[in-house]
């Protein structure tokens, strides 16, 4: 049996962008959470947010405003265990 999970990872070149990024996402109502940045994504910066995959227009098109400023943006598959990792910005 197949059991899926997506969602996004946005990372940050400082914990101070990550805060921010998180204040910001809040006030737009958008379900957020700040998790440590998985090594196997960047060693820059400690924090990341993790957000739901039916949120990624409006946070690329905050990214694309500057409305909201972070490093790249993930989106990550994991079917029956397998991760699967794919970069959108």
């Amino acid at each position: 049996m197949e059991r899926e999970n997506i969602f996004l990872i946005l990372t940050f070149d400082s914990t101070h962008h990550a805060m921010r990024a998180e204040s910001i996402l809040k006030e737009e109502n958008i379900a957020i959470k700040t998790i440590p940045t998985p090594r196997d994504i960047t060693l820059s910066c400690g924090l990341a947010i993790k957000a739901s995959v039916s949120d990624k227009e409006i946070i690329i098109k905050m990214h694309e405003d500057k409305t909201l400023d972070f490093k790249n943006l993930y989106e990550i598959s994991i079917i029956d265990n397998k991760r699967e990792l794919k970069k959108i910005i």
